[in-house]
């Protein structure tokens, strides 16, 4: 250790070069870091600490987030952990001489043994830069005469939800700046030997921030942070926006480029897809918005849990960007203009993006503590009340206030327990928070975790343990059978309130923030408000979310069509008296029904594994386990290794329930023949104040056109408040031509009866309308299957009906899990009978008109 950086000192003369002389650190750091440097040839050294030194590499290429990409790294010497504060010249002559870039920082984690991993030359790691996130490896190379001495590795991403196939040299050109100081190589070569300050003072970074903006370049704003008070404030001068439950964004566009930074300035652009492509695509040569990304859940809430699984890969909720501020417009700097005009700018660049994926957050000027017990009955986070007047500050100041209605909060982890005897991952996190560089002990947590976060918390901390305990007082119990870890992972974590101790009751965990360094974590306080100054600390009643869950009647196994089912008693639908095992039961009854719709098709689900009341998400595999009667499709899903599940035969049918499944969402085509569709289906999706009779005649309509083809159509309910009206073909076509003709069909309508129908996705511009919905009709878009649950209050069924049984007296809401088996006894003809039967297809000239 003591020689580690002899070479790199002995390479360099420190009176000619700006360099940092090499001294060893404390040992205890884990950063990452990558300098972009223009020595003799190009290349990007790529650098991670350990043992108080940064191993080095040299990849001459750059990374590249494309698996198959497998980037050559040469070793080179060690260097000392305060190069990472090195950008500038290196003077010609000496050793490496040329421009160096601070091209991505951050942390990284070992998966394995780290120094297991260098002797044995494959080195696993997961990295939380700026730029780069997610697993990656370092493999060696079989030394060569070639390689005169030198030491060849391979840097590789490993697939996982921020792997990509696009083409790695494109992208590195859209990272042509700084991370630290906003400049091109051009801009760092051109101030000479001056050298970035890691730690400027206030006058710099704001004359570096000037700089920058003079010189047309977007840089990271840190943001305007809100301080917690106990009411709404009630002054003339107040706005109030809803608070929402997901990740602090500040999206940069430039040129059609968007990057999507967190409240840290990480570089998360690759992990939101597909928001930045569509920010991307707003008319505007250049802006700075401010917002937070979240996920919709099956039941239309926003839900963070929702969001940090689809973000893990293990689910796949529709992300939106609520967008509350404009910072910069088109070269503009609006942060000295007060909050109204910003937003005023803001809402009119959104309502020209036609899009209900990114929104912009509406302002309210109701007062009083009846608006905020409204805004939690709606199940929202709480809510922001903003200075009308006020300019755009970064930091936390009192301009912005956070009223929540759930006591909530980030905490930093430092140990966690073993859980009982016979179970997997962990039993409870100890956690904390820093208070004058003390890390507080704050309690235990230890509910919230589903099997799979378990696993993988457990994974991440082992990473991270250590000998000491890092908390400052930790009572003798809560120290018994704990593993201490170095406190560097943050979660976030809701809680009933504090006690008079300090400690956290009832707490309960919501995910990991990975946005957010552990250091900077300290305790939420309650500020008093004008009205609140006489109820100091008085607490915010919460609304519950849901109807309380009926208790369960027994543990005890059952079985359903020779499918064991465990917690059959469990109610799925909170207030009522449907169990798992009743769901079971109803799609036994309904196996000859539905299965021919769904066997032999990739399929996706909505997963509910402790019912519609819990967490539901949706799913396309079954991870890395197996399961029985459970098949798999052969096509893989985008970015895993994992693959479209499907079914066979009614225990495959059951087995999904048994695995929490409630929908099942079939593709238009069967997995021996995935790119040629066999079926179109046009989903008509009503605005909330669209009428019924406007979705009757919206479903005759795309009938009878369909029939001036010669084309047969059937119908059927959703189980909500639309109808499908699918179209069986022969599987002709790939999936862009179904596509095209469908939007052909949805965009006619829409040009005939502007006023009754669209055929775009836009909410905003949806209003009273039907949106006749050709989305279904594309490579990996599905549809709920006939007969399929939906996990919807209720417990509703999509179903097929006659035409004739289309009328203003049709409820959709009466066809249930419980009338859905007594139709099928009773009906006299199957109004899908003949679905199977027909045989039509879309013709050559039916195509060639269309110009598709």
């Amino acid at each position: 250790m003591a020689d580690a950086l002899e070479r790199y000192n002995q390479k360099r003369d420190f009176t000619k070069t700006a360099e940092p002389e090499g001294k060893l650190g404390d040992g205890s750091g884990f950063r990452y870091l990558i300098q972009k440097h223009a020595a003799t040839r190009l290349h990007y050294d790529f650098r991670l600490e350990l043992d108080g030194v940064l191993k080095s590499w040299a990849v001459t290429r750059g990374p590249s987030l494309n698996p198959d990409d497998k980037r050559l790294a040469v070793e080179t010497e060690d260097h000392p952990v305060s190069y990472g504060s090195f950008e500038g010249i290196i003077p010609k002559g000496q050793y490496g001489g040329g421009t160096v870039m601070m091209w991505d920082e951050g942390t990284w984690a070992p998966l394995e043994d780290p120094h297991k991993g260098l002797k044995d030359g494959n080195l696993k790691f997961r990295l939380h830069g700026q730029r780069l996130t997610g697993d990656w490896a370092l493999v060696r190379m079989k030394p060569r005469p070639q390689d005169k001495g030198r030491s060849n590795w391979l840097l590789i991403k490993h697939r996982d939800e921020v792997s990509t196939t696009d083409d790695a040299e494109s992208w590195l050109e859209t990272l042509a700046t700084s991370i630290v100081s906003g400049r091109s190589m051009d801009d760092i070569a051109a101030a000479g030997n001056n050298v970035w300050n890691s730690h400027p003072k206030v006058s710099v970074a704001k004359d570096a921030s000037a700089k920058a903006a003079k010189a047309g370049k977007l840089t990271f704003i840190p943001p305007e942070l809100a301080t917690l008070a106990v009411s709404i404030p009630q002054g003339a001068n107040w706005v109030h926006e809803l608070k929402f439950d997901g990740y602090r964004t500040q999206a940069l566009i430039e040129n059609g480029t968007a990057r999507l930074l967190t409240r840290t300035g990480l570089d998360w652009t690759a992990k939101f897809a597909p928001l930045p492509e569509i920010l991307g695509g707003l008319p505007v040569k250049s802006a700075i918005l401010d917002g937070e990304i979240v996920a919709v859940d099956v039941n239309d809430r926003i839900n963070f849990k929702s969001l940090q699984a689809t973000l893990s890969g293990e689910a796949d909720a529709p992300l939106q960007y609520y967008v509350f501020d404009c910072l910069h417009l088109d070269g503009e700097d609006l942060r000295p203009l007060p909050l109204l005009e910003r937003k005023e700018r803001l809402e009119a660049l959104l309502t020209k993006a036609g899009t209900d994926r990114v929104i912009y957050s509406e302002h309210f000027t109701k007062k009083g503590d009846s608006f905020h017990r409204h805004v939690c009955d709606m199940d929202m986070e709480g809510l922001i009340s903003k200075r009308a007047d006020a300019p755009y500050r970064s930091g936390r100041g009192k301009s912005w206030l956070k009223i929540k209605c759930h006591k909530r909060q980030e905490f930093v982890i430092g140990g966690f327990t073993l859980p009982a005897k016979g179970r997997r991952g962990i039993g409870a996190l100890l956690v904390g928070y820093y208070d004058d560089g003390r890390l507080i002990y704050a309690g235990k947590v230890g509910t919230g975790f589903t099997v799979d976060s378990s696993m993988a918390l457990r994974k991440r901390l082992e990473t991270l343990a250590a000998d000491d305990n890092p908390f400052e007082d930790v009572p003798a119990l809560a120290r018994r059978g704990a593993t201490w870890v170095t406190p560097k992972l943050v979660a976030e974590v809701q809680f009933g309130e504090w006690t008079s101790d300090g400690r956290l009751r009832h707490p309960s965990f919501q995910g990991l923030r990975d946005d957010k360094p552990a250091k900077d974590v300290s305790r939420d306080y309650a500020i008093k408000t004008a009205k609140a100054e006489t109820e100091a600390e008085q607490e915010v009643k919460v609304a519950p979310k849901t109807k309380p869950t009926a208790p369960r009647k027994s543990s005890k196994d059952a079985e359903v069509g020779g499918v064991r089912i465990s917690h059959p008693d469990r109610i799925v639908y909170p207030g009522t008296d449907i169990t798992k095992a009743d769901i079971a039961e109803y799609y036994l009854s309904v196996a000859n029904h539905i299965l021919p719709h769904i066997a032999g098709r990739p399929i996706s689900m909505i997963r509910c594994p402790e019912g519609i009341g819990g967490d539901c998400f949706f799913q396309r595999h079954m991870g890395l386990a197996k399961m029985a009667n459970v098949k798999d499709s052969g096509i893989k899903v985008k970015g895993r290794r994992e693959s479209y599940i499907m079914i066979e035969d009614a225990k495959g049918l059951i087995s999904l329930i048994q695995w929490g499944v409630i929908e099942i969402h079939p593709w238009g085509c069967m997995a021996a023949d995935p790119d040629r569709p066999d079926r179109m289906i046009f989903d008509l999706d009503p605005d909330p104040d669209a009428k019924w009779q406007d979705v009757i005649e919206g479903a005759v309509d795309v009938r009878d056109r369909m029939a001036e083809f010669g084309l047969e159509s059937f119908l059927k309910t959703t189980g909500g408040k639309g109808v499908h009206v699918t179209v069986p073909i022969t599987p002709d076509h790939d999936w862009d031509a179904i596509k095209a003709f469908t939007r052909a069909v949805a965009q006619s309508m829409e040009h005939d009866n502007p006023k009754r129908y669209i055929a775009t996705a836009s909410k905003a511009a949806r209003k009273g309308k039907v949106f006749i919905d050709y989305l279904r009709n594309d490579h990996t878009a599905t549809a709920i299957a006939p007969f399929a649950v939906r996990a919807r209050d209720g417990a509703t069924v999509a179903t097929p009906i006659a035409w004739d049984e289309l009328t203003p007296k049709l409820l959709p809401a009466d066809f249930t899990i419980s009338t859905v088996p007594k139709r099928l006894k009773t009906l006299k003809t199957d109004p899908w009978a003949d679905v199977f039967k027909v045989k039509q297809s879309l013709s050559g000239q039916i195509l060639t008109a269309l110009g598709i």
